[in-house]
């Protein structure tokens, strides 16, 4: 496959990924889809029911084989389910396409039906699906009726845009930005998780359910969306969705950052990332500023050896930098007291280590009058849950660099 033909495709799944979501976000609140059933899309919604089948073709003219096989696929659906006159679930084909949308004259005849999408030729024989299945007339006639084609589907650009505007209609407080920056790439992910499941039940979801799934904290996104994305744009959507605090400078709190390094530990690299974290997430020290403003992060390495840890501490002394371990002395126990107590004008540490996972929990329960937030940017398995005491706020943020937060801090 080609760049060309793999961008096509991959926007292709996306189109209809948006599809599927501005279904979902116009139905009513009992509405529910079936992503991959009969077709790309059963919307399962009173009157407006339909099987869907949409098609993003930017690039191509229209022409009636173009949809042929999927106007002959719904009519072998319709005949396998008896052909029955009072059925609900309408059929529904939409498509953008470059030009040729004049071929196509609406409404549809049965003789049009049939001459153009019910005959096709192979092997110099000539084929007519309304014949082999003998549909008669009047059962053709009840398909044709809940058959609509609409070959002047919105652009990939114009769809987009109607799910920005659906997601902060429909969902309690959602700016644009907002919509853009998080809640649109969260929805982007749940469709996807739907359509790779390989149990049908397991891909339907109902308009309330997609609602919950999009409206959390946690971002767990899959490295295909990342890369769709780009790693640019999920850098700065993690940025705006966690470190963004308008024009007000960064508000007083105890931010652990638990950072997976496993099999990518460099010394070098890792000194400048908590170089930065250091500055990026200490307060700003001016000639007079009060004791009670002082405050720096905590950083949890996962992945990483005693030894390593010891080599990034030298690192980081050597350079100027100070930190708090924890421990008082060589060979002392280890003190959460002390690694919680905030910098002070002789003590401008910039980087708190916490040991261990294991030391986690203590160290959070002595932090007070300071709220407390904890992100773990994990690769394949997030912090448990049991280290983090309840009501305090943990944000999984799968990740599959240990780096992100350095392109974070940079967006």
């Amino acid at each position: 496959m080609t760049n060309r033909s793999a961008t096509a495709t991959i926007k292709g799944y996306f189109y209809q990924f948006d599809q599927t979501i501005v279904r979902l976000l116009e139905a009513t609140k009992h509405g529910s889809i079936t992503v991959e059933g009969v077709e790309d899309i059963d919307l399962d919604d009173g009157g407006a029911s339909a099987f869907v089948q949409c098609k993003y073709y930017e690039g191509t003219e229209y022409n009636h084989s173009v949809i042929k096989e999927a106007v002959v696929h719904m009519l072998r659906h319709f005949h396998a389910a008896g052909c029955p006159s009072d059925q609900v679930f309408r059929y529904r084909l939409t498509g953008h396409y470059r030009s040729g949308q004049h071929k196509l004259t609406l409404p549809l005849t049965d003789e049009f039906l049939k001459e153009h999408f019910l005959t096709y030729t192979r092997d110099k024989h000539i084929y007519k699906v309304h014949e082999e299945l003998a549909i008669t007339d009047m059962q053709l006639a009840a398909f044709r009726g809940l058959l609509d084609i609409d070959v002047n589907g919105l652009s990939y650009d114009d769809q987009q845009a109607q799910v920005l505007r659906l997601l902060v209609s429909e969902i309690p407080g959602c700016a644009a930005g907002d919509a853009l920056s998080f809640f649109y790439p969260v929805a982007i992910n749940v469709v996807q998780g739907l359509a790779i499941e390989a149990d049908e039940a397991k891909r339907k979801i109902t308009k309330d359910q997609f609602l919950k799934a999009i409206n959390r904290k946690e971002v767990v996104f899959s490295a295909w969306l990342r890369e769709h994305l780009g790693r640019e744009y999920f850098a700065r959507m993690i940025r705006r969705k966690y470190f963004y605090f308008g024009k007000t400078k960064m508000p007083k709190a105890a931010r652990f950052f638990v950072i997976d390094m496993a099999d990518e530990y460099q010394v070098d690299q890792a000194t400048r990332m908590l170089v930065r974290i250091g500055q990026f997430f200490s307060h700003k020290e001016l000639q007079r500023t009060p004791a009670a403003d002082r405050f720096c992060p905590y950083v949890l390495l996962r992945g990483v050896t005693a030894q390593q840890l010891i080599e990034l501490k030298e690192s980081l002394w050597s350079q100027g930098v100070t930190f708090n371990d924890g421990y008082p002395f060589q060979g002392a126990a280890f003190s959460p007291t002390m690694l919680v107590a905030d910098p002070t004008k002789d003590n401008l540490w910039t980087i708190k280590f916490v040991p261990g996972e294991e030391i986690l929990a203590q160290t959070i329960a002595a932090c007070t009058g300071s709220v407390v937030e904890v992100y773990d940017f994990y690769k394949t398995s997030p912090l448990d849950g049991t280290l983090v005491p309840k009501a305090r706020g943990l944000h999984s943020i799968k990740s599959n660099s240990a780096y992100l937060l350095q392109e974070v801090m940079q967006a």
